[in-house]
């Protein structure tokens, strides 16, 4: 009876992973550990210090002691905007650590984890991007109509009132400062910095030998640095266009999870992370202020002072591992985003769908030292590349197929060394032109490799 439960129970969570409903994946990121790196799948991982992360209530099934994990993850990624036949490129190298922290006393845990949840990383477009080309065909426009003078541009000084003001409902903070039609836009640049840096601490506690639980609190802090800029040259004057900002959110979330071990074979976790509400706060860069570069973010929904909602969205995780043979384990894992609850203000309302993840990681022990694995992911995100703002069009979200092998090498008892290997092959997609925003077709192209290297020291 108690085979036909576990394999029943498997066999339902991996249906439902192998024919998901829903569709999204936008901010929340899953990347913390050089095991997940090597597997993409740890859902209801019990064996190592980031399940503090990935599946706290599964700590309960560690040996009694401290555990303390501290991981590098390199990465390197190329994200392409291809456009009127040009391709512009940004190629990022970085580093991102985290931290994990376990003290296990019998039926208790406290715990706390130092991880990166969102955000985009750091990216430069060097030669421009998309957004820069929608502002270079708005600036160079003739928005000419009827009575109106000749060489009214996006942004002249007739726009700033005539089109954004009276059509538009848009009051921009400079409307006396304006540039003609007519000109040539140059040395386009563009350049975002984003990461969501977290700090997680709670409890857990064991119910029985099959039942465990787990809270804690979450705090969120993050910062965002953009610059976007070009050279705008009319009738022998040269004009610098510069939109420059930063913006920074700080929030607090909870954390509850609950471990099932029906057997010594199988393992379930549970995890649900509440959503953190993020009300950023934007300043305007001193370079921007009072030209037509204030004016271009004021019409983007970027003004100084403004505060606006862009929460990190909830998320619901689910795993199993089941130990078919002693040597051999099967992880199969499913991860929701309910972006479509989370509030994004004037940031995005364009959310189609929840995003979701699905993988399935093999683990192989084979022998008391070294255990390899090997993994497969899916991200099905759920916004369309036409609803992308500023935010999305720097990183733009795409549907993803990644694959993963690591390795761990276990010194001794106390000492374990992971090593991961992921790459991450996204889905280009397009959208279509739009010429009331001034927007060519655009297509949306990335590539990421990511390397995880943990150590783990544990003390009983």
């Amino acid at each position: 009876m108690q085979n036909w439960f576990k394999y029943g129970v498997l066999a339902s969570l991996m249906i439902g992973i192998a024919v998901p409903a829903f569709s999204g994946g936008i901010d929340n990121k899953q990347n913390f550990s050089g095991a997940y790196a090597g597997s993409l799948s740890r859902n209801a991982a019990t064996d190592g210090a980031d399940v503090a992360a990935y599946n706290p209530a599964g700590m309960m099934l560690m040996k009694n002691g401290i555990h303390v994990q501290l991981d590098m993850q390199p990465f390197h990624f190329d994200y392409d905007h291809d456009y009127n036949g040009n391709t512009q490129t940004t190629h990022t190298t970085s580093v991102i650590p985290t931290a994990f922290g376990i003290y296990k006393k019998q039926n208790w845990a406290a715990w706390g984890a130092f991880t990166v949840n969102g955000g985009g990383g750091e990216l430069e477009y060097k030669d421009g991007n998309i957004i820069t080309q929608q502002i270079k065909t708005l600036v160079t426009a003739d928005l000419s109509q009827g009575a109106v003078p000749g060489g009214m541009g996006g942004f002249s000084t007739l726009a700033n009132v005539l089109v954004w003001q009276n059509q538009k409902g848009i009051v921009l903070p400079n409307p006396s400062v304006g540039l003609n039609a007519g000109g040539v836009f140059s040395n386009e640049y563009a350049y975002a910095e984003s990461y969501d840096y977290t700090l997680t601490a709670g409890m857990s506690y064991k119910i029985n030998d099959m039942f465990s639980i787990a809270a804690g609190l979450r705090y969120v802090f993050t910062d965002k640095d953009v610059d976007i800029h070009g050279l705008y040259v009319q009738g022998g004057t040269s004009t610098h266009v510069i939109g420059a900002y930063t913006q920074e959110a700080r929030g607090f979330g909870g954390v509850l999870g609950i471990n099932i071990h029906p057997s010594d074979t199988l393992n379930f976790g549970i995890r649900y992370d509440t959503r953190v509400n993020l009300d950023w706060h934007t300043h305007i860069g001193s370079q921007s202020k009072g030209t037509v570069g204030e004016n271009i973010l004021a019409v983007n929904d970027r003004r100084d002072g403004q505060r606006a909602a862009r929460d990190l969205p909830a998320v619901l995780a689910l795993g199993a591992e089941w130990k078919v043979t002693p040597k051999l384990t099967v992880k199969p894992s499913f991860t929701y985003f309910f972006e479509k609850d989370a509030d994004w203000g004037n940031q995005n309302r364009s959310v189609d769908e929840n995003s979701y993840e699905v993988a399935l990681a093999l683990q192989y022990d084979i022998n008391p030292t070294w255990t390899l694995t090997t993994g497969y992911l899916y991200i099905d995100v759920g916004m369309k590349p036409e609803n992308f703002k500023i935010i999305e069009k720097m990183s733009p979200p795409l549907d993803c197929h990644a694959v993963a092998l690591g390795a761990q090498y276990k010194m001794n008892d106390r000492l374990t060394f992971t090593l991961g290997l992921a790459s991450y092959l996204y889905v280009e997609d397009t959208a279509p032109a739009n010429l009331a925003n001034f927007t060519p077709e655009v297509t949306y192209d990335k590539i990421f490799y990511q390397v995880g290297i943990g150590i783990q020291y544990s003390i009983f």
